[in-house]
This record gives structure tokens, sequence and C-alpha cells, in this order.
């Protein structure tokens, strides 16, 4: 009951109920907690996770993200490997993870609860020597009356503050850059229904796919031992493994008319329900229903699996990476070294399904001189060729300039 005098305790309620869409001064923003859909369904980022078409689109984009080396790069582009930095970006950002792992649970993070976070260990110099990711259920993000920022993580009943310099915080889809907004919360209802869906067709499944009717006796009353013996009967052939068998009616019982009905789930818009909460849950994750396994309808512009990566990659992954490089360079990298070095997620393993057009591409690379043949065999993970010509930027020698001929000289 003291919760409920608790000045803050509705806010806070409502907060976890509906989200906060942005942190203005003085205001805090708590983790989603739980919604109860209409059919009963309790939808939080665990149980939400128990469909299908959610376990999928976190997973995809998860694992996907974490098989895209992180590298970072010079003034000079070349991969600044005797960095500090670079050992825990694309190796290892603690001792009990890789970088792939490391890299799954943000994405997962993000797409559940919209946030992730990770406790920054330092060393006395300022360099950075270890990445923790922290339980984005247990944190609390407070902006107080001046504009600073605060994390309130709670661990075994303790809550410990950090300041805003401790926490490598990446935000999901945002509107104030404060804090990330969960798919999981805003799309609760149509999750809700989704599982509300699936109840519903586990239950007519579970009874034949037959509704309650009526079985008339004529001017016959049955006794209650009868009446018993008929219910038990009756509730045998309802078992799905009874499905379509027949049923002998005796001492002139018939099945009334209007009670033998049997139900069509496509009829009764179960099965359209279904699909179309696949789609939406695609819908809010930014994942084409067909990398999913979700093919009942020719639902995508794509005519081929590299258009459908190109386009996933462009409109769905890439905004994601861009926030984790910008975020990387903002809050790990040190003042002096900010212009200096860079991060980014090299991305060409996703569009190397074309043999022949990536072999295309390196053609008019080395030919036009934008591109060594070196530089070609490491992106197919060939050992440099020992010849100094392939460390050449080379031309075609008949290019020249237009209006030119050097047979002819005009």
């Amino acid at each position: 009951m003291s919760d409920l005098q608790d000045t803050g305790f509705w806010t806070r309620f409502w907060s976890r109920l509906t989200g906060r869409t942005q942190l203005k001064k003085g205001d805090t923003s708590y983790p989603f907690d739980s919604y109860i859909s209409s059919g009963g369904a309790v939808v939080t980022p665990e149980t939400a996770l128990k469909l299908s078409a959610v376990w999928a689109c976190v997973k995809l984009r998860a694992e996907t993200i974490s098989t895209l080396p992180l590298q970072l790069y010079d003034s000079e582009k070349r991969i600044a490997v005797d960095h500090y930095l670079y050992r825990i970006l694309h190796d290892s950002p603690n001792a009990d993870m890789c970088a792939s792992e490391f890299w799954q649970v943000q994405s997962a993070c993000l797409d559940l609860w919209g946030n992730s976070f990770n406790l920054i260990t330092k060393r006395s110099n300022g360099e950075v020597i270890a990445l923790e990711p922290l339980f984005p259920s247990e944190m609390l993000v407070k902006r107080n009356k001046s504009g600073a920022i605060e994390f309130h993580y709670t661990e075994n009943g303790k809550t410990t503050t950090y300041s805003e310099d401790k926490i490598l915080h990446f935000k999901g889809f945002t509107l104030d850059g404060l804090v990330g907004l969960s798919a999981i919360q805003f799309f609760a209802q149509t999750i809700g229904m989704q599982f509300d869906a699936n109840n519903q067709a586990q239950d007519w499944f579970k009874n034949g796919l037959k509704v309650g009717g009526f079985l008339e006796t004529g001017e016959q009353t049955l006794t209650k031992e009868q009446r018993e013996r008929m219910r038990n009967y009756l509730a045998k052939f309802s078992l799905p493994e009874n499905s379509g068998k027949y049923m002998i009616l005796e001492a002139g019982m018939k099945v009334s008319g209007a009670s033998s009905i049997r139900i069509n789930p496509v009829d009764a818009q179960l099965l359209e329900s279904r699909y179309f909460g696949i789609e939406e849950i695609c819908r809010a994750f930014g994942v084409p229903p067909q990398l999913i396994g979700h093919t009942s309808k020719a639902s995508s512009w794509a005519s081929s699996l590299e258009q459908t990566n190109q386009g996933f990659l462009t409109y769905a992954l890439n905004p994601q990476l861009v926030r984790y490089e910008q975020t990387i360079a903002r809050k790990l990298l040190l003042p002096q070294d900010k212009y200096k070095y860079r991060p980014k997620f090299s991305v060409d393993g996703l569009l190397r399904s074309d043999v022949a057009k990536r072999g295309d591409f390196y053609v008019k690379m080395t030919q036009n001189g934008l591109m060594t043949r070196n530089e070609a065999r490491e992106l197919e993970d060939l050992p440099a060729s020992t010849d100094p010509a392939a460390d050449k930027l080379t031309v075609q020698m008949q290019m020249v300039p237009l209006g030119e001929n050097q047979g002819n000289p005009q």
C-alpha cells in the first residue's frame, strides 16, 4: 500500500506501460516491463521471443551484425592493428566474450529493449581495456534538471549510479537522441494479438476444429447415465486423431443441421490474421519476410538474393551500424585520437553472393586505376602477390582524352 501512496508510483507505472519517447530534464526512463493483451497474453521482451517471427527477426539481425568485422582505420585508411582499441572492437571486448558474441548481445538488446548498456573499464591514462554488457531490464536512465545523464543499475538488490562517461550506451530508433525506443513495447499490441491468434488456433486443433452443437433425440428423453455416456462419446470424437471419422447415432438420434457446420480456419480468417501478424512483426524490425522463411506471398520487390541482401543492409542494418560506429568514436577514442581514427564495419561479405558480378566489379576497379591487384586479392581473402606490379595502379593504354587519336593526330 505504501507504493500506491508514493507520488511517483503511477508515473513510473505509466512510463513502463506506454513508453517514454523523450527524456526531458528531470525525467527518468524506465525499461519496458510488460503488456497484457486483450486475450490475457503477457508481452515482455522474453515472452515475445517465443513467437517464431520475433525470434527469427531478432536472431537474423543479431547474427548478421555479429559476423561483420569491426575495423579501426587511421587517417590514411589503413587498419590500425597497433591501436589499443583495435583489440577491444575486433577481437575481444572483455575476458568472457569474443567480438561476435558481444555484438550479438548489443543487437538483441537494441531490438528487444531499444537500448544496450556496457560498463567501460579504463586505464589511468584513459585507454579502454574492457567493455562489460549490462542487463537493459535493470537500467534506469535519469536526466537531472541541469541536463546531465545518470545511469542507475540494479544487480542483486543493489543499485549503483554511473556517470555518462562510465557507460557505453547504444540506442535504437530514438526521438531525442538520449534513449532508444523498444520495438517490442510499441508493437506489444500486435505481438499480443499474435499470441491470441496462436492460442485460438491451438484450441481449435485441440478440439478437432469443430464447434459445439446439438443432437436431436426426438421426443425421447435420455437418462442421466445415458446423457453422460453420450457426452463422453462426443468428447472422444472431438480429438484430432478422430477427425473425419463417423459416429454412430442410435435410437433415432440425428445431428442438428445448424450445428454440423465444420469450421474452416481460412474462412474464420485465423490464418490470414496470423500471416498478417508475421508481416507486421517483420515490418517492425525492418526484415524482409522471405529472409525468415515467410514466403506465402510474393511481397518483395527484390528479384534476387543479392538485391534482397542489399535492401536489408541499406534500410535495416546500415542505420544501426552507423550509430555503433559514431557512438564508439565519441565515447571510446581519446580526444587526441578522435580525428585520427575511425571505426567501421566491413559489409563486403554480405554482398558477395553473385560471383559473376563480383568479378566484373574487380575488373572495372583494377583496369581503371581505382584498385590494385593485391587490394582485390585481399577482399577475396587471398594472399598478396609477390610481383611488385600487383601493388601498382594500372589503366588501359587505349584510354586517351576525348578528341585525340594516337595513330593519326588531328
